[in-house]
């Protein structure tokens, strides 16, 4: 099928500069402010697609980084570069709203667009279709100011710039705000069209209830565990489940047969995985994923904490005891034998990738290799800005994913019962892929097994039931290098998993036997080595034996406060606030 492209035009693109100017600030484009423009759906149409690449960035374009490998995988991989250390764990707050995610810009935009859809002319059925949209993306960006900051200010109308009362109205509680997310959300779901545009490309019916069941999810589970809050847990953990289900339930999504042509496919049209997804075209919107982990020195690579998480093919942990499939740690090829083919579409497979030994190297010896499609290596875009592997942006399995989290969450709340039937129709699918024939789970009271032996991780978290565990763990195995782990882990109230002093297989990666690496590489490789090509290579003990430590300055580890489950707010909005005579209260411990 030949690619399309979703042409964007920029009617709607506002600067951020104070809280009473982005939030009253009339579109640039002056066509838009007059209500006849509202009437047309081409003209709604071209004004939504301004707002594609903010919500559905996939792997963003040129040379711009995505959130798919580096950005947002916290304790999946381990990183000696300083500045992106401070990515998530900043240790001050940011002095202006410009260089901080606090900024409302979008937001005006979207309430510009359902305020004047409501009062265009358009009858009852594109009215509704558009509004529904309109809402979703404000649900999408609400759910987003709410995880990074918790309670903020509600605006759900275009302000004037004489409503001070309004403009600089104090933050309101976090489930007051999430309770109009899952309303604007209900009502995108069933006013969206099932079908507007070419599948895939454009917002649907169902591309708004596959990221209503992760909304919901995220904030389901801030609450149970974050909040403490069990009514509000369960009130948006049941959301996120039925969304899900009525995805399940309509049978139009299965799996694809292959695992990795999810994130390494030139073209996603027609696969059946997927819900939505961005398209690229040569010379007119490329990326640069590939090259990033084709040509570059891994810096941020494979933690041993990722590595230990793949299951071995009998679908018990690497260090169950009695699970004689695994071959140990303790030299490349042995560790990845036997194991969930998935660690296979994750990380290379030609041998530990190592400063001195190689070009392009990982500084943890694990080389990732996620988005890289082999056919494409020597084209110029494996090696450049110029990659046209299309993105996907909503899959099927993470619906999956969402539904079997929701229900277990649920179930351990008492306000549902687990049963076969859930983990058959969602991981045990996962686990039927053509590329990952893993064997299915069985659910035992509280526990899962697989060909009748109980899975019993010993590193599995003391405070994270059996299995719940093993969903996480499946669901981060499967949307492994996707963007996602951070919320993840600050959802669960698990932040100390990408601490680097208390999880130090965070800044861990493969064990190293110089001389046996030395020897294996001149057999196999032109160039031979020494030992002593190896000599940056620091181990975790002494000797040419051991677990390669990416970081050796202590400074660089990665901490976490509690204060960092929250981000802070700018100093210049709580500034300008204070001067206008309101209050805008800085998060704890900021």
């Amino acid at each position: 099928m030949m690619k399309t492209k979703i042409l964007t035009i920029a009617l709607l693109s506002l600067a951020l500069t104070s809280c009473d100017d982005y939030l009253t600030r009339d579109p640039m484009d002056t066509v838009t402010d007059k209500q006849e423009f509202w009437n047309s759906e081409s003209n709604i149409r071209s004004s939504v697609y301004d707002l594609y690449t903010t919500y559905f960035p996939g792997y963003r374009s040129s040379w711009e980084r995505a959130d798919f490998y580096s950005q947002t995988n916290v304790a999946d991989w381990t990183d000696d570069n300083a500045q992106q250390q401070a990515t998530f764990f900043t240790k001050v707050a940011p002095t202006t709203a410009a260089s901080s995610s606090w900024n409302f810009d979008d937001l005006r935009t979207i309430n510009l667009i359902i305020n004047r859809v409501e009062n265009s002319a358009l009858g009852d059925e594109p009215k509704n279709h558009w509004l529904g949209v309109g809402r979703f993306l404000r649900a999408m960006e609400y759910a987003k100011l709410v995880s990074r900051f918790g309670d903020v200010p509600y605006f759900d109308e275009v302000l004037g710039n004489t409503d001070y009362d309004k403009l600089y109205k104090p933050r309101e509680p976090r489930t007051t705000i999430m309770d109009n997310v899952l309303a604007d959300l209900q009502f995108a779901t069933q006013n969206i069209r099932i079908a507007d545009g070419t599948a895939g490309l454009v917002i649907n019916r169902d591309v708004a209830k596959a990221f209503a069941s992760r909304i919901m999810l995220f904030e389901g589970t801030w609450q149970k565990y974050r909040a403490k809050n069990t009514d509000y847990a369960k009130k948006y953990l049941q959301a996120a489940k039925d969304f899900a289900q009525a995805i399940m339930d309509e049978n139009k999504y299965s799996l694809c047969a292959d695992y990795k042509a999810l994130t390494t496919s030139v073209d996603l049209a027609g696969n059946p995985e997927i819900i939505m997804y961005r398209s690229y075209i040569d010379g007119i919107v490329t990326h640069s994923l590939m090259a990033f982990q084709n040509t570059e020195a891994e810096i941020d690579s494979p933690s041993r904490s990722f590595v230990n998480a793949f299951l071995t093919k009998n679908g018990l942990p690497v260090h169950q005891q009695g699970n004689t499939m695994y071959k140990g740690d303790k030299w490349f090829f042995d560790e990845m034998a036997d194991r969930d083919p998935r660690l296979l579409a994750n990380v290379d497979q030609t041998g530990l990738r190592l400063v001195g030994a190689a070009d392009v190297w990982a500084i943890s010896g694990y080389f990732a290799n996620r988005f890289v499609n082999p056919d494409l290596i020597d084209s110029p875009g494996g090696k450049s800005n110029t990659c046209i592997t299309d993105a996907p942006v909503m899959k099927y399995n993470e619906v999956l994913m969402n539904y079997i989290e929701a229900a277990a969450e649920l179930a351990e709340l008492g306000a549902y019962t687990l049963t076969q039937a859930d983990f058959d129709k969602t991981i045990n699918t996962l686990r039927d892929r053509t590329s990952t024939q893993m064997p299915h789970v069985q659910l035992a009271g509280g526990s899962l097994s697989v060909n009748g032996t109980v899975i019993n991780d010993p590193d599995r978290d003391a405070d994270v039931p059996a299995v719940l565990w093993e969903i996480r763990r499946e669901r981060r195995t499967e949307l492994a290098y996707e963007g996602i782990r951070f919320n993840d882990i600050r959802r669960w109230g698990k932040l100390q998993y990408a601490d680097m002093k208390l999880n130090p297989d965070i800044n861990r990666g493969a064990w190293l036997d110089k001389p046996r690496f030395v020897a294996w590489y001149n057999a196999s490789h032109g160039k031979p080595i020494t030992v002593d090509a190896l000599k940056s290579i620091t181990l975790d003990r002494a000797g040419d034996a051991g677990y390669i430590v990416p970081i050796t300055d202590q400074a660089l580890l990665r901490t976490y406060a509690e204060k960092d489950y929250l981000y802070p707010l700018p100093e210049d909005q709580l500034t300008l606030y204070k001067s206008r005579g309101y209050t805008l209260e800085q998060n704890p411990g900021w």
